[in-house]
């Protein structure tokens, strides 16, 4: 279920951002096999995943991905930031609690 939401919530902000091109990577793979089914689930998070189908419709180009866990400490750490906090200011600027967490992805990707 959280992965549904996050999903959702994720598709709103590039929405709003005015993307029109997706690439969504996610470390749950049953997450990632129900979008590129056409959103069809028959666990609890079903209505989510079909109402993310639709949003992922209005997009040129969405793709959903797997990726390893490792490739995820920042989704991760959002999550579970949004727990706590509003998400409202997150837009302008990285939170200082993700900085660390970005900067190490740069690096790594920039030493592959």
């Amino acid at each position: 279920m959280a992965e549904a939401l996050a999903l959702k919530f994720g598709l709103t902000l590039a929405q709003w951002a005015g993307c029109n091109r997706l690439i969504i990577n996610s470390d749950k793979l049953e997450g990632i096999d129900t979008m590129n089914d056409g959103g069809q689930s028959a666990g609890a998070a079903a209505a989510i995943f079909d109402d993310c189908f639709h949003y992922a419709c209005d997009f040129v180009i969405p793709r959903f991905e797997h990726c390893n866990r490792e490739a995820n400490k920042v989704a991760h750490e959002l999550a579970r930031l949004a727990r706590f906090s509003s998400t409202s200011d997150w837009f302008e600027e990285p939170l200082n609690e993700i900085v660390m967490i970005l900067t190490n992805d740069l690096l790594l990707i920039t030493n592959e």
